[in-house]
């Protein structure tokens, strides 16, 4: 089976939905499908790449960077190349941006045979650039709605997305399928600690949205009410960074934050330690698709903290998993933690809701068979 992906952004930088995709692409390699990933060029990476076993196609435009993801050399790419490629399949991911609806109207005016999947990644409250934040309505207006015209199928990352994409673009379930992120760990007990310091973390990047600044005032009431030895490791970096860092220096909790930056995806090895050496992984977002992080540090045996809003309430069922009010009260999240710390918390096993990669791929391989063969 020959699969084409289609993203805009870089898929070797980190993130959720970058992970996915490569995950996706590795395990169908594998499997002998022929995975070819295409996007636009937005950190003038090589135009063409083999990276752990599947294709990378990168399409460079000034535009792209300047308009919202709108790629014009794209046409001409798909125009020439499209018969060449000859896709069984055709995956698009992304709503947020002008890319997914221009490569999927062209995949349809090209070859109006090719299968077309869609995956969204919709987050109603994830729109923190400029664009984002005041063409969002007119966006979903002119072009939202009319996207989904143009697949033949659609997948969802969680039950809260699926509900989000209904509500918003008046869809039925028909063509929906909830398929979660995977994980790349064998879910396992963890050993008994060797020391009394509690180890925190966060994994993810550093934007107000995400709510590190929760954690941090909750540090706070753990060093100085709670008198707790601690140590916050942060694995990230974003544009909300040198807030964050002011922050601390306010609180006086500088000695206390480990601020790691991200974990090159060549060295998983790296962040399965942060996870499993973690006693508590914190999450205190307002607002997620799905929350990778979350299923990964469950599957490492370690507990979570997560707020109680959008795709992270449905974490909240599996063992392990544990929730504040948004927006999070420092002094209840600075409790909670330090009762999930003092007490032998079961983590797992889990529901379908945390699975291996492979697992979700077979799902993902389900659904391309399935289109292909018109059933």
């Amino acid at each position: 089976m020959k699969i084409l992906l289609v993203n805009h952004s870089e898929i070797t930088s980190p993130g959720g939905v970058h992970k996915n995709i490569v995950e996706i692409s590795k395990n169908l390699s594998k499997r002998g499908h022929q995975v070819t990933v295409l996007q636009s060029n937005t950190m003038n990476l090589p135009n063409h790449e083999f990276y752990e076993g599947f294709e990378i196609i990168r399409i460079k435009s000034w535009l792209a960077d300047a308009f919202y993801g709108l790629n014009p050399k794209i046409f001409f790419y798909l125009k020439s190349q499209l018969k060449e490629l000859n896709p069984d399949v055709v995956h698009v991911h992304g709503y947020h941006t002008l890319f997914s609806p221009e490569v999927m109207y062209l995949i349809k005016q090209f070859d109006l045979k090719i299968p077309v999947v869609f995956s969204p990644h919709f987050g109603i409250f994830s729109r923190t650039s400029f664009a984002g934040k005041y063409f969002w309505e007119p966006y979903k207006n002119l072009i939202g709605r009319k996207i989904f015209n143009y697949c033949d199928f659609i997948i969802a990352a969680s039950e809260f997305e699926l509900n989000s994409l209904i509500t918003n673009f008046n869809l039925t379930r028909k063509n929906i399928k909830i398929i979660p992120h995977g994980v790349n760990f064998t879910w396992s007990k963890k050993s008994k600690k060797t020391d009394d310091k509690l180890n925190l973390l966060y994994v993810g990047y550093l934007l107000k949205i995400k709510g590190v600044q929760y954690i941090l005032e909750a540090v706070h009431e753990l060093v100085y009410k709670k008198k707790m030895n601690l140590l916050l490791n942060i694995v990230g970096d974003g544009s909300y960074e040198s807030e964050l860092r002011k922050l601390a220096n306010e609180l006086d909790i500088d000695e206390y934050i480990n601020w790691k930056g991200f974990i090159d995806f060549s060295q998983p090895e790296k962040l399965m330690n942060f996870y499993k050496e973690a006693d508590i992984l914190l999450l205190l977002s307002e607002s997620e698709n799905y929350g990778i992080v979350v299923s990964e540090a469950l599957a490492m045996g370690t507990p979570v903290l997560v707020t109680k809003t959008t795709a992270l309430n449905e974490f909240l069922n599996e063992p392990g998993c544990f929730g504040v009010e948004f927006p999070p009260n420092p002094l209840e999240v600075a409790r909670l933690v330090k009762e999930i710390y003092k007490n032998e918390v079961q983590v797992g096993p889990f529901s379908s809701k945390v699975q291996n990669w492979e697992t979700v791929s077979d799902a993902y391989e389900s659904v391309y068979f399935s289109l292909i063969k018109g059933t």
